[in-house]
């Protein structure tokens, strides 16, 4: 397997492009690679594809939100009530008291479900709602269909770039 990115690979004259596949080959997309978060992490991704439902993607995120909001008001369940007060003004402040933060992507054809996800977020009262696009890598395979070689040695991979809404959701 060769880098997709080496320079020896790129058409001569022309900036980041890549050769074309060679006759009789065909490109094989592999699944994007998700991130992995550890699982004390506080953000919780939901990823979305043109397929998800776009109410189970709100219902999702509400169920997290609303999951983060219950872990901080039952952290000050056994004190008084001027202890509760002062809690609530040392809180509200800060990032804490809003809970977690949960994060919406979708690459490609999601990004429109992604982004009237965010537009619904953002009519809700109680909601902040922050974009932000990225661009992902991706790695392809070029497979070379030939009847003599049953393993294929000759595959390589090619690096495809992506567009990426992120959303980001936190309660007020």
């Amino acid at each position: 397997m060769t880098q997709p990115e080496d320079p020896a690979k790129l058409v001569p004259g022309t900036t980041g492009k890549m050769p074309p596949i060679p006759q009789g080959a065909k490109i094989q997309k592999r699944p994007l690679t998700r991130r992995q978060l550890p699982a004390s992490s506080k953000t919780p991704v939901i990823y979305v594809s043109s397929k998800s439902p776009f109410m189970s993607v709100v219902k999702r995120t509400r169920k997290f939100l609303d999951k983060a909001l219950r872990n901080n008001s039952s952290s000050s369940k056994n004190l008084s009530l001027h202890a509760r007060v002062e809690a609530l003004k040392r809180d509200s402040s800060s990032e804490a008291a809003r809970g977690a933060v949960v994060t919406v992507m979708g690459t490609g054809k999601a990004i429109e479900k992604t982004l009237s996800v965010a537009s619904w977020f953002e009519q809700q009262g109680d909601c902040v709602v922050k974009l932000r696009t990225r661009t992902i890598g991706t790695v392809d395979d070029v497979v070379v269909e030939d009847a003599d070689d049953a393993f294929g040695d000759d595959n390589e991979s090619r690096l495809r770039k992506l567009n990426c809404l992120e959303v980001a959701i936190s309660l007020k």
